[in-house]
């Protein structure tokens, strides 16, 4: 009859065991879950403000009042001059179309040639390439997609 008893008792307690064990495990798997979300949220607002940070670049012309304002992740360019006289002041754009594919990155590099009116925009993700062309008339500014 001791020996049942003893043998019940060891039974009821047996399961009970097993089951702070699973929870304890379980709290530990949560515990570890959410420490790795939270460290997949930080890799991705780190990642966004990279992106960001470098999204606008400035691009001297051989003229001194003249700069290219680049979007490194459109491809989207302004003409930008500065002058002492603020009449003189303008910001134009050279090109409004959204380049990109949609990738999110600053892919976008403008590249001076031997014509000092003339650069060859470079999507670095994709390597394809346009030649643009910035100007004091809008006549002379354009853009166009080399094949």
């Amino acid at each position: 009859m001791r020996r049942i008893s003893f043998i019940l008792f060891i039974i009821s307690i047996f399961p009970n065991a097993f089951a702070q064990t699973d929870s304890i495990a379980s709290i530990r798997a949560d515990s570890i879950s959410f420490r790795t979300s939270e460290l997949v949220e930080d890799l991705v607002t780190l990642q966004m403000m990279q992106v960001t940070a470098n999204r606008y670049k400035m691009y001297p012309t051989e003229n001194i009042y003249n700069f290219l304002k680049l979007d490194t992740q459109t491809g989207r360019i302004e003409q930008v001059q500065w002058s002492l006289e603020d009449n003189k002041e303008f910001s134009t754009i050279l090109n409004r179309d959204d380049l990109s594919w949609s990738s999110g990155i600053n892919s976008f590099e403008l590249y001076p040639t031997q014509n000092m009116y003339q650069f060859i925009l470079l999507d670095k993700a994709t390597g394809r390439t346009w030649h643009v062309q910035w100007g004091l008339s809008d006549k002379k500014r354009w853009i166009k997609r080399i094949y």
